[in-house]
């Protein structure tokens, strides 16, 4: 409160930079803030002219700044998987490449937004302009992207080090300088006089509503028509735009800002005198509700891809729904209420948190109510968190550290589930622990609240509750798949108990955390996943060896897809089943080959090592494949590659690079197995990669391609490819299952003659491929997901 002897004031910290008075007489005092504090200034707020012009100010700035910011998100989101894409080829296409980008993202992201904050420190606005036009006109020289360093023998010992240092050195300063646009405009949105400058969070808003459009429209529409290189220069273009729009926005701000802002020094003063700093605890709380929904959306994809279904493109569903909470949070017209949410969350996250808990596949009918489930959680979640951010926002004047510290945290969120998860952790263990903090951020009926030891104690009390219900459960034989009467009953009380916790942020908190830890830990004794005899995770994701009582057997499951089986029974040990049986076609092409001599097989995918069971004194077999766990699965829990000894290698590395380095006529076969996932290596079946190949084949040499996927049309892309390069191809569709153990595949064969093709070209089983109207053959520059995916 400031006073005079004629009039006392209220200065109102919460309306962005915009000081108002109250007094009643006919005439209202403004404040007007200088170094040395707070002065009066009398204007007449009854005159037509002045609200008039009031009200067509803010309207003019928004329509200038508004389109700046979203197209300065549109850029970005853009930028992030048109330069992933165009990276694959360097590194092989390796999953890690894209954990590489994703981290460079998020750093790039952090230095602009710490940059902003710094020039908003020690800088005058006009400073800040002449200093960030300058960067936006040198970023021009970067542009278009495109890379000229070549993977070297550094590359094959650090590949993301040396990966992360091309991005930096290549292109982090435009994906900076535009990641600056944001704080940058709204900071200086905040400076201007009038209504114009109340509210610039709720640009914030615009800004990810661009986003969330770019994240749709680059798989729907850009990707589809416009190869990566074009790309590029319509990007160029696009910053060219925003370049001269930023340039607008700062001659508006130049001409408006006041004396006080002319000065870094003198505002830098008046605001911690008028506001004071935010004090550490504040920033912490700002860092870890920004953590906890990056992680957590992360974490969601992670366990819908590798729990769940392998499709294609859903993780855009759950980037979407953290981009729209953010939109919601800080919105003006629509927006969160923190209260609203903090009496939903409790009941949400009660009836929810069980299938946070379980590890398993399901049946394909109930997938899709699943994955409703678990982006439900992730919505209460980042809503949680985000309004509590959007509730606890300073001033504008601390605007850009404000920012700076939700890229901190979104930064390390992102690294902590994306690069020291998978080391940690043999499964996705990160999202219950996640979800198990979610609770923490509700807002407390009484801020003043105290913690006490009923607080620890109760949850505590609960836990055993829970251990005992399980022993008792496991004691009577309850099936919780079918005895759904007794599960939900049980279930059901535990639940209302949690919920007598509700009032009292922490104790519910501590309550949930028990609740999803203690379900983990237990859940898996009554759904049988100790048939898991082994469980591995790294960059390319989590691979499981199971034991299979019905038919004797191990499998190595790759999320939920099957790379391979044997058969443990002594007379079926080290016989290729599955994918490779001798009735199906990939038995069709090895006994056609048997009568070549001194053949030598090249393999792109190793999984059980199944392949190896073909091998012959005639034949060597030679496997490529990227991830190095699954050699050693391979090696340690299957028979294959031991019984095949020296007529088998294995390199470990990404196929294509690793068959262009071998000798040109080299193979008599090239099979291509790693197209039954979700992510099809695009660059392992583009046009450039299938000149390569035929290079590497003796000149009556074939390639093999495994077209079985449960998501995408492979056979439909491969035909496209093989007849594009003129070559001879047949397939054939094995449904054929009767035999055990055997899975039902989908081969294509191609070689430069028919002649090549040998027995199968009179092989009623194998069929002329014909070539597809509907999909373009892909290139090193140009791949479409979405034409090749199946929508039944």
């Amino acid at each position: 409160m400031f006073t005079s002897k004629k009039h006392r004031f209220k200065l109102k910290t919460d309306k962005l930079g915009d000081c108002t008075a109250r007094n009643t007489g006919k005439q209202t005092q403004g404040l007007t803030m200088t170094s040395s504090g707070p002065t009066c200034e009398s204007r007449d707020v009854n005159t037509d002219a002045q609200t008039s012009t009031a009200t067509a100010e803010p309207r003019r700035i928004i329509i200038l700044f508004g389109p700046t910011l979203f197209l300065s998100a549109f850029l970005l989101f853009w930028f992030e998987p048109m330069l992933g894409k165009m990276m694959l080829p360097f590194l092989g296409g390796a999953a890690s490449v894209w954990i590489t980008c994703l981290l460079f993202f998020q750093l790039m992201l952090l230095a602009g937004y710490g940059y902003a904050h710094v020039l908003e420190r020690y800088a005058g606005v006009r400073r800040q302009i002449v200093v960030h036009t300058v960067l936006l006109v040198i970023a021009f020289l970067f542009l278009p992207v495109h890379f000229l360093a070549q993977p070297d023998a550094r590359a094959s010992a650090h590949p993301s080090a040396w990966l992360l240092w091309q991005l930096i050195k290549t292109v982090g300063l435009p994906f900076t300088v535009v990641s600056t646009t944001a704080p940058l405009l709204q900071n200086w949105l905040s400076k201007m006089r009038g209504g114009a400058g109340r509210d610039p969070y709720s640009l914030y808003a615009i800004s990810n509503a661009g986003s969330l459009i770019a994240l749709v429209a680059y798989p729907l529409f850009i990707e589809p028509r416009i190869g990566v290189r074009t790309q590029t220069w319509y990007w160029l273009a696009g910053y060219g735009a925003l370049t001269l729009m930023v340039f607008a926005a700062s001659w508006r701000v130049w001409n408006s800002a006041g004396a006080l802002y002319a000065n870094a020094g003198r505002s830098q003063t008046t605001i911690t005198e008028v506001a004071g700093a935010p004090n550490w605890r504040l920033r912490l709380f700002w860092l870890a509700a920004a953590l906890v929904p990056s992680a957590l959306m992360l974490a969601v994809t992670n366990h819908i891809l590798l729990n769940l279904a392998s499709v294609p493109f859903l993780w855009i569903i759950p980037l979407a729904v953290y981009l729209v909470t953010f939109m919601v949070a800080f919105g003006r017209r629509i927006h969160g209420s923190p209260a609203l949410l903090s009496r939903i969350a409790p009941i949400i996250l009660l009836l929810l948190f069980p299938f946070v808990t379980m590890s398993r596949g399901v049946e394909a009918r109930y997938m899709w109510y699943l994955l409703a489930v678990h982006i439900v959680i992730l919505l209460t979640g980042a809503l949680l968190c985000h309004t509590a951010l959007a509730a606890r926002r300073p001033p504008p004047w601390h605007l850009t550290e404000f920012y700076f510290w939700l890229a901190l945290g979104g930064a390390v969120g992102g690294a902590f589930t994306a690069v020291i998860a998978p080391f940690v952790f043999q499964s996705v263990v990160e999202y219950p622990l996640l979800v198990a903090t979610i609770a923490f951020f509700r807002s407390d009926r009484d801020p003043h609240t105290t913690i006490n030891g009923a607080d620890l104690i109760l949850p505590a009390a609960l836990g055993f509750v829970v251990v005992g219900a399980s022993t008792l459960m496991r004691w009577a034989s309850v099936d919780i798949t079918t005895d759904l009467r007794t599960t939900i009953a049980i279930d059901a009380v535990i639940i209302l108990i949690a919920y007598l916790f509700r009032h009292r942020t922490f104790r519910f908190g501590v309550a949930m955390a028990i609740l999803v830890m203690t379900y983990r830990s237990l859940l898996p004794q009554f759904y049988g996943s100790s048939e898991f005899v082994f469980t591995a995770r790294n960059f390319f994701g989590i691979k499981g060896v199971k034991f299979d009582i019905a038919n004797n057997s191990r499998r190595l499951l790759h999320g939920d897809t099957l790379h391979g089986l044997e058969s443990l029974d002594s007379d079926l040990v080290g016989q290729p089943f599955s994918y490779y049986h001798e009735t199906g076609p990939v038995g069709d092409v090895m006994k056609m080959l048997g009568e070549r001599n001194d053949q030598h097989i090249g393999v792109v995918g190793l999984g059980t090592g199944s392949m190896a069971g073909w091998t012959a004194p005639h034949r060597r077999i030679t496997f490529f494949d990227i991830d190095p766990q699954v050699y050693e699965i391979a090696r340690n829990f299957f028979t294959f590659l031991p019984h095949c000894g020296k007529n088998c290698d294995v390199e470990i590395g990404d196929g294509r690079l690793s068959i262009e380095r071998a000798r040109d006529g080299e193979f008599d076969l090239l099979m291509l197995d790693a197209f039954n996932s979700d992510s099809i290596p695009a660059h392992l079946v583009s046009r450039e990669a299938i000149r390569m190949y035929l290079t590497k084949l003796k000149p009556h040499g074939m390639l093999m391609f495994h077209v079985s996927n449960r998501y995408m049309d492979v056979e439909g892309l491969v035909s496209a490819v093989v007849t594009d390069a003129g070559l001879e191809s047949l397939v054939r569709h094995d449904y054929e299952q009767q035999v055990p153990l055997k899975a039902r595949s989908h081969y294509v064969v191609a070689a430069r003659s028919a002649e090549a093709l040998g027995s199968l070209e009179h092989d009623e089983n194998w069929v002329k491929v014909n070539k597809p109207d509907r999909i373009r053959p892909w290139t090193d520059d140009y791949s479409n997901m979405l034409q090749i995916l199946r929508w039944q």
